[in-house]
């Protein structure tokens, strides 16, 4: 059997507020789109790089990661993003090399949309342009929300607020919590609030034993809130390592 085309635009359609821009703005969008598919741990955009196109996840997710200037430091996590979603980048309006380079976490499918495309297209849409500056607006409160989770409290503290603030964006409900569907290693976790990979070991490991957290290879299923009672994992998660 042939295998059906891939249809950019009614895939762009569901990334949250594109669809909004029209049906004629997302086929001209399509038009100028290139269909990737990457494995896990394939760097999208390199930091410091130039961005020659806006890049729009389809499937999978990805990590955004900033090495500080400092050789030894740590790298940081600043965002983990599931799909369907666009990829925050002002290079293509800024014409700035990228901020922070982008990694995916699973095989994952993207489009990629030349910048000059893009620009066109904005100058010809309000509709888009508003896209634009609405997302711009939303990545600019979930960064200043981050500087709570990487500097506020103590580092037990910092990971719970984390992993409640991705149950509340990306967790899907499963039982009496959420489950996060997105394959993050404790490493991971702990340059998203500037820790030690084993604190996040420990902690995670105690949470588990409190019946709040469980950890898979897929994500982690995640009981939210500072003081929520203590849960049991549905069956399917119990005993997954």
């Amino acid at each position: 059997m042939a295998k059906a085309p891939f249809d950019v635009a009614a895939e762009l359609r569901l990334v949250p507020g594109l669809a909004e821009v029209g049906a004629d703005i997302l086929e001209e969008l399509a038009a100028n789109a290139s269909h990737r598919v990457a494995h896990a741990n394939v760097t999208l955009l390199a930091q410091g790089a130039p961005s020659p196109h806006v890049i729009f996840l389809l499937r999978g997710a990805v990590k955004m990661v900033r090495q500080p200037d400092r050789e030894d430091a740590d790298p940081i996590v600043l965002s983990v993003l599931r799909a369907p979603c666009r990829i925050p980048d002002s290079s293509p309006v800024g014409e700035e090399p990228a901020v922070a380079s982008v990694v995916t976490l699973r095989s994952s499918q993207f489009v990629t949309i030349g910048n000059a495309a893009l620009l066109e297209t904005l100058g010809r849409s309000p509709a888009l342009a508003r896209y634009w500056l609405a997302r711009a607006a939303e990545d600019a409160r979930t960064y200043v929300q981050r500087i709570d989770e990487l500097v506020s409290g103590s580092a037990d503290e910092r990971i719970i607020r984390v992993l409640d603030g991705l149950a509340r964006a990306h967790g899907t409900p499963l039982g009496q919590g959420r489950f996060i569907a997105i394959p993050l290693r404790r490493r991971d976790i702990a340059h998203m609030v500037n820790a030690t990979t084993e604190t996040v070991s420990r902690l995670l490991a105690r949470l588990e034993r409190d019946g709040r957290a469980r950890s898979t290879r897929d994500g982690i299923w995640w009981l939210p809130g500072p003081r929520a009672s203590i849960g049991t994992p549905p069956d399917d998660l119990k005993g997954s390592q």
